[in-house]
């Protein structure tokens, strides 16, 4: 919405800068998106009183005029011939400057004969699109002398604040909107537009007529009729007003309403009476199939869900969108009938929406207009129309059908709205705040009932009066305070344990994805479920389950992501997956699924990600989960490789999956032959979670290495025997790793040789051979006890 700033100070006149005012409307919900300062390129133009004017010499097209401009006469090459003497137009002198040339003015020869400047169109000033003629001064234009600087004279040194309006507030949606606010921001009293009208020459009721056939989306409609107009040029302030706004001037009567739809924020229209047949209007449904042709000639089919505004025999407007040619208020026209209406919004927007065709007029009716601003509006419209066209009469009263909705009534507690603003607030104040916004009150006990008025549809209840207090007394009002609660601030238990799992993941160099939590029927097979929880109204019909499992919806962001040109992927997703029981179990899970190759450019090499990625971002997890008593169990089957997965085993619980999807499955989902998974069930692994990050001092003695290698049969696990090895070695332990296995000669069949790296370290001395040699001695008993180890070297 653009308001012209002197056009808001005819309403509230406030002495702020544009500046000021723009800050002020911001905290008040508008936010100013510029400044605009549409004549910043017109100087030097001066009103001139045309004296003379002549043929041209050398031209039968050209001619000459020959002006006054108060202090010296000039004479100009002129291209066109639509004023005389005694005319006031603007002229432009050499040195001046006019927004529509790049360059200032110069004294030039045109068919030999010397033109000192121009006389200027509406164009060329930057005022309209009209290059038809010289812009002559009209009666009703504000009186100028020759010589008067013409930007001062007609208002185009002003001011264009460009607001964005939010949705839900049609009424700033206007002028007179823009000033009540500002009024109720600043104190300064707000006056509004002078809506009177003299009537005469007969009733309205007499001249033509109105019917609504449906008065739900028409609750009321009025025609005001104006006879004897005479066709002209608007007030060149008003042009000026209406360009800066974004409107295009037409003539007299049409720029009349639209003046009006900015100032008051009410869309009006004008139709030519002698072309309404019947001279009455009609307010019905289209049928399906009608066509109409619009103002900006374009033939539109309509249904019948659409309005229209009709005659006795054909349809002549698109009820609160655009009217069309064929009851146009043209250069003949010489009596009008003039429509004020209220539609109801949302058919209007769907109107709008699916012919496409956005106006300024559907704009302020799909969000809602005033029912009440139907009436004045129309006195304003038929006032501005009378005097700007130099006559004519409104014919006494208003063919008013329908009516406005009744008041809403609304209570604000004063209790209640300090607890949700966080302040106390007083009923005095309550009133106070209503008061400056020109609303009526009632005081009760320990309420405000408030009558909203007919241009606020967003308040509709409680919570909106007490934003409305907030709003107006300001935001800056509202002081910051700490919630009250028991205990300090920070992320719950399970909030913590969720951020750890995504931190570390992330860590690992997975990225997080999210999906919903449905399923279809494939996905439960994928994973091998036999029965999920069904939905009685799901979203979609291709998915009625609750999934079961994160792993198929990150198979198909895999999926996706390849589409779009990537090598591979790692994706991880934290979420709840469901089970059916009585009652519905629901668990938390988190899941990854990677593939591609391991690393890329000149060193990468041909290694792909695969089952051993996937075991080192678990590993990662467990680790920062500090779950210490875990290891990979059993095979898996479906939807798995037989030989690369593997159950997920804490404390003898098992709590996850991990492994590489099956190739015969990947396939049917466009995925290669090695993507690596796993499913971990957060809530049963933080069953057995430790306390977090624990630290301890960099060591200060250094440490005895022992490299022990042991022969063992083959089928006993690594996992079980660097256990009990650690186990052995006790307080004296810093580190444990297994660096080779071998089996095949020299070995005998059926064994293979586990090595292990040992740290020895002591926190308080320097170990000697004999502390190690005694370590070893344990951890050597202890293995060749529980799994017949011999000790090959160490």
């Amino acid at each position: 919405m653009k308001i012209v700033l002197s056009w808001l100070r005819e309403f509230c006149p406030i002495d702020l800068s544009p500046d000021a005012l723009g800050g002020l409307l911001a905290g008040k919900g508008m936010h100013v998106e510029s400044v605009l300062r549409p004549w910043e390129g017109l100087e030097g133009v001066v009103v001139a009183r045309v004296l003379e004017v002549r043929d041209h010499p050398s031209s039968d097209r050209l001619c000459l005029a020959r002006i006054d401009i108060g202090s010296t006469e000039r004479e100009v090459v002129v291209g066109v011939r639509n004023m005389g003497p005694g005319d006031l137009v603007p002229y432009a002198g050499p040195g001046a400057r006019v927004p529509a040339l790049p360059e200032p003015l110069e004294s030039r020869k045109i068919r030999g004969v010397l033109s000192e400047g121009m006389i200027c169109s509406a164009r060329e000033l930057g005022l309209s699109a009209d290059h038809s003629g010289i812009l002559v001064l009209a009666p009703h234009d504000p009186p100028s002398a020759p010589g008067a600087d013409f930007k001062a004279a007609f208002g185009l040194d002003d001011v264009v604040l460009d607001l964005e309006i939010e949705t839900n507030r049609p009424d700033e949606l206007s002028v007179v909107g823009v000033a009540r606010e500002v009024s109720a921001a600043t104190g300064v009293p707000f006056t509004p537009p002078d809506t009177s009208v003299a009537e005469g020459g007969g009733s309205a009721s007499e001249a033509a007529s109105v019917e609504i056939r449906d008065l739900e989306r028409c609750p009321r409609y009025l025609a005001r009729v104006i006879r004897g107009v005479r066709i002209g040029a608007s007030p060149i302030p008003v042009q000026a007003r209406l360009t800066a706004a974004g409107m295009r001037p037409l003539s007299n009567v049409v720029d009349a309403t639209n003046y009006v739809m900015l100032e008051m924020g009410q869309p009006m229209h004008p139709f030519d009476l002698d072309l309404l047949e019947g001279r009455g209007i009609v307010v019905r449904r289209a049928t399906n199939g009608e066509r109409l042709v619009t103002l900006d000639e374009v033939e539109r089919e309509l249904g019948s869900d659409d309005l229209v505004i009709a005659d006795r025999t054909k349809s002549v407007a698109i009820a609160g969108v655009m009217g069309s040619a064929t009851a146009e208020v043209s250069e003949t026209t010489t009596d009008v009938l003039l429509e004020s209406a209220y539609f109801e919004p949302r058919g209007i927007m769907r109107t709008s929406r699916r012919l496409m065709l956005p106006t300024e007029a559907s704009m302020r009716f799909s969000r809602g207009a005033d029912p009440e601003a139907v009436a004045p509006a129309a006195d304003r419209a038929a006032r501005l129309m009378i005097g700007w066209s130099g006559g004519g009469t409104v014919l006494a009263g208003a063919i008013d059908v329908g009516g406005a909705p009744e008041r809403k009534r609304l209570a604000i507690r004063s209790e209640r709205a300090s607890l949700v603003i966080g302040h106390e607030v007083s009923t005095d104040e309550i009133v106070d705040v209503f008061g400056r916004l020109g609303v009526g009150v009632e005081k009760a006990e320990g309420s405000v009932v408030v009558e909203v008025p007919s241009y606020r549809p967003d308040l509709e209840r409680e919570e909106d009066l007490i934003e409305e207090v907030v709003r107006v007394q300001g935001y800056e009002s509202v002081r910051a305070t700490l919630p009250g609660i028991k205990q300090a601030g920070d992320a719950g238990p399970s909030y913590a344990l969720r951020r750890r799992v995504r931190e570390t993941l992330v860590r690992a160099g997975l990225r997080e994805a999210l999906s919903l939590s449905f399923a279809s029927a494939s996905d439960l097979e994928l994973m091998g479920h036999a029965g999920g929880v069904r939905l009685a109204n799901p979203p979609s019909a291709g998915e009625p389950f609750l999934r079961t499992s994160l792993i198929p919806n990150l198979l198909r962001a895999l999926t996706g992501t390849l589409y779009r040109g990537a090598r591979g992927a790692a994706l991880f997703e934290v979420g709840h997956v469901f089970r059916a029981s009585d009652p519905i179990e629901e668990r938390e899970v988190v899941a990854a699924a990677i593939t591609g190759p391991a690393r890329q450019g000149l060193y990468g090499g041909p290694r792909v990600l695969d089952f051993f990625d996937a075991r080192g971002a678990l590993e990662a997890l467990m680790e920062a989960l500090s779950v210490g008593d875990w290891h990979l169990g059993d095979t898996l089957g479906r939807p798995f490789h037989a030989g690369r997965s593997s159950e997920v085993v804490v404390s003898g619980d098992v709590v996850g999956v991990i492994g590489e999807l099956h190739p015969a499955l990947a396939k049917p989902l466009d995925l290669p032959d090695r993507v690596a998974v796993f499913e971990l069930d957060v809530e049963a692994a933080a069953l057995h979670a430790g306390p977090g990050v624990r630290y301890r001092d960099v060591p200060r003695f250094p440490p005895v290495r022992r490299d022990l290698a042991f022969t063992l049969d083959a089928g006993i696990p690594a996992a079980a025997v660097r256990a009990a090895l650690e186990e052995a070695v006790g307080d004296l332990l810093d580190s444990c790793t297994l660096f080779d296995v071998h089996a095949g000669a020299p070995l005998p069949e059926g064994k293979k040789s586990l090595a292990f790296a040992i740290d020895f370290r002591a926190p308080d001395r320097t170990l000697t051979d004999e502390d190690a040699s005694v370590a070893v001695a344990r951890a050597v008993e202890r293995l060749a006890g529980e799994f017949g180890a011999e000790l090959r070297s160490g």
